[in-house]
């Protein structure tokens, strides 16, 4: 990948880590940075980054002078420092998979060369290029023995089968089914060389926080242009007023809340956030005494959809499943992955979850309960009995979420003989019950996927009694792999 456009080149590490790596694996990312080094004479210097327990260590291997000590160091010191923000998530979500993350960069002019020396040092199964390398894919194709990927759009990969093999190989097969289970067809995705062929974009693509020029600062002008003059109010509370608009011809939200420090506070931490499955950051504007969050705008939210008969009916177990998983690793990125240390939202619940496109689910962050549990040495930090708390409020409430998500009721607004949703639904869990609970308005039949659901739930509501309950492993009962 470009190791200069930083953290916008990591498109082609997530969809390797989506599609192809499996337990046990090894992912190389390579880095490249074309203009240290820069001379007229190509050549390419390489150094490479790992990743341990306390940080990111660098070892320089070679150098041949292009530079002087002095100017290689800062920018080597200023990208360890990038890499390590940008990195350190990927880290530990691949140790957690059992998976080996090693991190490279190689400056110099001759990209496509050094990608090439380094596959035929490693024999790789796959190579995944970001859209830098559009124009060297069909040179790098040419000189490995294994498939291509390459890039287009987030989410969306040209793919080239190896010369060795074809597409009836197993590796290939396998990527390919895994892109169908994210209702993309294999015929949909693939581009042979020289094809004009176009991949189609994923129905659950990114919004435009994710492209280009964004983040970024809006003027009030632009805010009011935006929300038609504020005439389009969606919410108003006494903590904020949340308005519809569009943005080029991308709908947005835009929320208003008052200038103090919450606001201030709420900003930093969704400036930072980036996951597919939350409602991310386009923008802000801070102007007199309110501060502006423009954000992406979901199609609708999950209570709306349970709330209608009609919608609710479409939101078939699968679809429920999916949401379920989408929303817990979104839980699992702001409790276990966000570099900064744990954020917890205590306000998950359907009315905060949007649906996009294919029905995927995105959790709203933009909330004034939101908290971050700092770092083990920072001075500030909460006590550890402060920090479980916290984060069982939020287990327990993506309990009552997957509750809302089994039977279709809304939890805010269940009412049945003067109980709440969960003390209705609670008992039947424990009886396992579980035929009571199912939203009526499904007439399929209900599969292994509602059951794990209802396994976490329990597990969730509980979870006062197990204090080693934790995101990651209720996760795991919701995909039955405990």
């Amino acid at each position: 990948m470009n190791g200069n456009k930083g953290k916008g080149s990591l498109d082609a590490l997530e969809w390797a880590i989506k599609y192809i790596v499996g337990p046990k694996d090894t992912v190389v990312v390579l880095g490249v940075l074309p203009e240290i080094g820069k001379k007229s004479n190509p050549s390419c210097l390489p150094f490479h980054i790992g990743i341990g327990s306390s940080g990111i260590y660098i070892k320089l291997e070679f150098s041949n002078n292009e530079m002087t000590s002095s100017e290689l160091h800062i920018e080597i010191e200023r990208k360890k420092r990038e890499y390590q923000k940008f990195l350190e998530p990927y880290y530990h979500h691949c140790k957690k998979r059992e998976v080996k993350l090693d991190i490279r960069l190689a400056a110099g002019l001759e990209s496509k060369s050094i990608t090439i020396e380094e596959a035929q040092k490693l024999d790789p199964r796959w190579i995944v290029l970001d859209g830098y390398f559009k124009r060297d894919k069909e040179y790098i194709h040419k000189h490995v023995d294994c498939h291509v990927a390459l890039l287009k759009s987030k989410g969306v990969a040209t793919l080239i089968p190896s010369k060795i093999t074809d597409p009836k190989c197993e590796e290939w097969q396998i990527v390919c089914r895994r892109i169908d289970d994210h209702a993309l067809t294999a015929v949909d995705f693939v581009e042979e060389p020289h094809s004009p062929k176009q991949a189609l974009a994923s129905p659950s693509s990114y919004g435009l926080s994710w492209r280009t020029g964004f983040q970024r600062t809006f003027t009030l002008g632009e805010i009011e242009e935006i929300t038609n003059g504020f005439n389009n109010v969606i919410l108003k509370d006494h903590l904020r007023i949340a308005y519809g608009g569009v943005f080029g011809e991308s709908p947005v939200t835009v929320i208003c809340f008052p200038a103090d420090d919450q606001a201030v506070f709420l900003l930093k931490i969704a400036s930072r956030v980036r996951h597919r499955s939350i409602l991310s950051l386009i923008g802000y504007c801070c102007i007199g005494d309110s501060v502006y969050l423009i954000c992406d705008c979901p199609q609708g939210s999950l209570e709306a959809c349970l709330l209608c008969d009609q919608a609710a009916t479409k939101l078939l177990w699968k679809t429920r499943w999916d949401i379920a998983l989408e929303i817990g690793t979104a839980i699992e990125y702001l409790h276990e992955e966000f570099v900064d240390g744990s954020i917890v939202n205590l306000s998950i619940c359907s009315s905060h979850v949007g649906l996009g496109g294919s029905s995927c689910g995105m959790l709203c962050i933009y909330e004034p309960t939101i908290k971050q549990l700092k770092l083990d040495d920072d001075p500030m930090k909460s006590s550890d009995i402060d920090k479980n708390e916290y984060l069982r409020a939020d287990i327990k409430d993506y309990g009552v979420l997957l509750l809302e998500l089994i039977s279709g009721q809304s939890r805010r607004l269940f009412e049945k003989d003067g109980q709440s949703l969960v003390d209705w639904a609670l008992p039947l869990l424990e009886k396992n019950l579980l035929s009571q609970l199912f939203d009526p308005r499904l007439t399929e039949p209900s599969d292994s996927q509602v059951a794990h659901m209802a396994r976490a739930a329990l597990a969730c509501l509980k979870n006062g009694s197990s204090p080693y309950l934790n995101i990651s492993k209720v996760l795991a009962i919701v995909r039955g792999d405990q």
